[in-house]
């Protein structure tokens, strides 16, 4: 167990035992990480504002008997009581908001304190703001949680929360070394949030264990905490994702997810190797205009009255492609996905996790663009559950590598099982 001379490292799970010993109090750990964050913050830039009466919030909370407190990040599209929502933008209301977040008022009844709101992208799509990688300030975090996964990497927080409408959560937790969870679609509750494209949206979590993970799933599905217990590798089969996507990572990755996938058949698992060609070029093609057409109605406000503020990439992108579809294209989609989700569902009587990268390579050099999504997209606009895990570094840079697991839909429990069993075996006890 981690030692108490620095709490702001401590996992949600070490620091609860310790606090329940009285080896810590919530003071001291919250404190603590504000402390780090006035140390790392004006270089990393992982968040759009602190919440500055975190501590007076905590004494209230100590008032009324509330248990230990857990301080947390939320990305600055979702709504928090008391802070303003720019959602990546310098046109919005700076006033703070009245009104919690559904997932934010959850996290607030289980002791959940908000430290701070996390920089987004514009809209939570592809323009950067101004938060960098804490592994090599240079390179992109990843977006568009750029700021929950960099306050997670960098030990400010132990947790943050995510959206991922396309793979805003799974590759800026890759590109920065940590562990991002996008459960299965609609397992945690939307609104309060902006919204991209609702038929895809979805809220997840940033942390540095997979014990966290778990925690804070529990918390937000509000069902009560049991303990992880992790699964025996020869009792999982795993698939090998080798179809149209595996050409597009970079070699270091793919050699390194290969021997990954050679080490778990040596430990017992069973691997099948798959394609998936029809299915994942159909869900390349639907989430395009899906997520196009939704996204021009959700930011219809922004489109009509700020259209001149939005930067390029925004209108050029996502909204272009939503203007070029009609409502009929649109319900066709809609249709179209459903068929394919059957066919993956009967993928998934025989396999158990699916393996494959979590992102092209390592954080790209810029901090103008946030990387390619093409790892992640599918998996969003199927709902299906997926983890990435910082099993990998690259050689050159020693930059973090992900790999990402994706289970069926509504198997998140065999997800986080099978995720701290790979953290257990081959990075170090989570």
């Amino acid at each position: 167990m981690s030692n108490t001379a620095n709490p702001y490292n401590l996992s949600v799970v070490e620091a609860l035992n310790l606090i329940d010993k009285r080896a810590l109090s919530s003071r001291e750990w919250i404190t603590s990480c504000l402390e780090r964050i006035s140390q790392r913050e004006p270089k990393v830039h992982a968040f759009v504002n602190i919440n500055t009466r975190v501590l007076e919030e905590l004494d209230k909370l100590n008032d009324i008997g509330v248990g230990p407190s857990i301080p947390v990040g939320v990305k600055d599209i979702i709504d928090v009581r008391g802070l303003p929502t720019m959602m990546g933008t310098n046109f919005h209301d700076n006033r703070p908001v009245s009104r919690d977040a559904g997932s934010v008022a959850i996290m607030r009844e289980a002791g959940c304190i908000v430290v701070g709101k996390t920089v987004t992208t514009e809209l939570g799509h592809k323009h950067p703001g101004p938060t960098r990688n804490p592994h090599a300030l240079n390179h992109t975090p990843g977006g568009s949680s750029s700021g929950s996964a960099a306050a997670v990497a960098d030990s400010m927080i132990p947790v943050s929360l995510g959206t991922q409408t396309t793979g805003s959560i799974i590759r800026p937790a890759a590109y920065c070394g940590i562990i991002g969870y996008k459960p299965t679609y609609n397992d945690f509750d939307k609104s309060g949030i902006l919204p991209n494209s609702p038929s895809i949206d979805t809220l997840g979590i940033l942390t540095r264990t997979v014990k966290d993970t778990h925690y804070f799933r529990q918390i937000l599905i509000e069902e009560p905490y049991y303990v992880l217990k992790p699964r025996t590798l020869n009792s999982l089969h795993f698939g090998f994702l080798k179809g149209p996507l595996w050409l597009e990572a970079e070699t270091e990755v793919q050699n390194l997810i290969a021997d990954h996938v050679d080490a778990l058949a040596r430990k017992g698992a069973k691997i099948t190797e798959l394609s998936l060609e029809n299915e994942i070029n159909k869900l390349l093609e639907l989430h395009r205009l899906i997520s196009g057409y939704e996204f021009r109605r959700s930011i219809a406000d922004e489109r009509v009255n700020h259209e001149n503020k939005l930067s390029r990439v925004l209108r050029e992108g996502r909204l272009a492609d939503g203007h070029t579809t009609t409502n009929q294209e649109y319900q066709m989609a809609i249709k179209e996905l459903t068929h394919v989700k059957l066919a993956l569902g009967k993928i998934f009587l025989e396999i158990d996790i699916l393996v494959m990268p979590s992102a092209k390579g390592a954080a790209l050099p810029t901090l103008k663009e946030t990387g390619d999504p093409i790892f992640n997209s599918v998996w969003s606009i199927s709902g299906n559950p997926s983890i990435t895990l910082p099993l990998f570094n690259a050689k050159e840079s020693n930059l973090p590598i992900g790999c990402q697991f994706v289970s069926d839909f509504s198997n998140d429990n065999i997800l986080l099982e099978a995720a701290e069993t790979i953290m257990l075996e081959f990075v170090s006890p989570s």
